[in-house]
């Protein structure tokens, strides 16, 4: 046989040739198919949440602090970036372990805790159950199939309650870290400051209160007690200008440090009182748009597509082995 009669029609001559053959395999296919996804496929019902990003959950940033160019609007969802970090804390290991531990799906799903593997096999069976993704609107949508439909939509609407939990973790022990640096600062500052003062009450003791405008005043008096020939006044006032030119410059020094200490003193004691109340007062990270409910309808599996797919490809299948059958045949 020539090359050019394996054409389109040469393959209708052998489905014709083989027709009832081929209806008979797939109606059996068809039978089997349907019994399989009937009696031995087990049937699962999905739940879903679905959720938007905040821009923030900080207290201090949102109400708090005024004129801040950071500030976030609590009630405006969140934008792209705010749903990429709530998707890493959804798919935590942190939350599935709780997951896991709360509903006792090794139980569940009868792994043994004996299996070598059985993390392992908790962690492929709970990825397959659970899917976690990012929606075209940029809202995160937390789908759970399960052949208990209670028990998928108490483990969807369970991630509701876990990730403030987790984020207010992750928060708190990071501010933790946070208070005790700015304590131990203010701590620092409120010894420097009691250091300086101690100094400064020094030179108050020798009339020492505000060296630039005393230096004016008694100038100003020197010179009044010179025109009016007042040579003992002038010479107390000359003393007292002796004394603030030696230790002005000290003074100066101090009293500068003095307010350079208030000031940071005063930035650290609002940052950490800021940081006290994020961590004391926590908003919520998400707005909950859809609650999970037990679906009344399974959702696995699709019988008709596991009949149209399993009937598709025995006939593909039987067509090719008819086609090579004939060819051999025809070579020999």
């Amino acid at each position: 046989m020539k090359d050019s009669q394996y054409d389109f029609f040469w393959l209708l001559k052998i489905i014709s040739k083989y027709f009832r053959l081929l209806c008979f395999v797939a109606f059996i296919t068809i039978i089997i198919s349907s019994l399989i996804s009937l009696f031995l496929i087990e049937e699962k019902f999905q739940s879903s949440v679905i959720i938007y990003p905040t821009t923030t959950n900080s207290v201090s940033q949102a109400l708090l602090v005024e004129h801040n160019p950071y500030r976030k609007d609590v009630l405006e969802f969140g934008e792209e970036e705010q749903a990429e970090q709530l998707l890493q804390v959804l798919n935590s290991d942190e939350i599935r372990d709780s997951i896991v531990n709360r509903f006792n799906l090794f139980e569940h799903y009868k792994i043994s805790p004996n299996d070598p593997y059985y993390r392992t096999i908790m962690k492929d069976l709970y990825s397959k159950a659970v899917k976690i993704k990012k929606t075209k609107f940029n809202s995160i949508e937390i789908s759970v199939l399960d052949k208990n439909p209670q028990l998928a939509a108490n483990i969807a609407n369970e991630y509701l309650i876990l990730i403030d939990f987790v984020i207010a973790r992750i928060r708190e022990a990071r501010a933790q870290q946070a208070l005790q640096v700015l304590d131990r600062r203010k701590d620092l500052l409120y010894q420097q400051r009691n250091d300086t003062q101690d100094s400064l009450k020094k030179y108050r003791s020798y009339g020492i209160v505000s060296t630039v405008h005393q230096i004016e005043r008694l100038t100003e008096q020197y010179g009044i007690a010179l025109a009016a020939n007042n040579l003992s006044g002038a010479d107390r006032i000359k003393r007292e200008l002796n004394t603030l030119a030696q230790f002005s410059g000290n003074h100066d020094v101090l009293l500068r440090k003095s307010y350079e200490i208030e000031e940071e003193l005063a930035l650290i004691e609002f940052e950490f009182d800021r940081v006290a109340i994020d961590t004391e007062y926590i908003l919520e990270n998400k707005f909950v748009i859809n609650r999970a409910y037990p679906a009344d309808k399974k959702s696995y599996p699709v019988r008709w597509f596991i009949v149209f797919s399993s009937l598709l490809s025995v006939t593909i299948f039987s067509i090719l082995s008819m086609v090579v059958f004939e060819s051999l045949s025809s070579i020999k």
